[in-house]
């Protein structure tokens, strides 16, 4: 596999970890205030895998 699509992979992987990690941190909380930051971030990181995930299928049908 090419270089470029493994290196989208991995970073679709740091991506779905970030959001488990915000995940886990935001139950770990009380703090209405830092849930709702958390929340926020796990919303930007399903964003940034979508982001990633289209531009990896878009770049893997242009090599084939």
């Amino acid at each position: 596999m090419d270089i470029v699509l493994e290196g989208l992979l991995e970073a679709i992987e740091d991506e779905i970890a970030a959001q488990e990690k915000y995940q886990y941190l935001k139950e770990q909380t009380d703090d209405q205030k830092a849930k709702a930051l958390f929340e926020q971030l796990i919303k930007d990181e399903k964003g940034h895998e979508k982001l990633l995930r289209s531009r990896y299928e878009a770049l893997k049908d242009h090599l084939e």
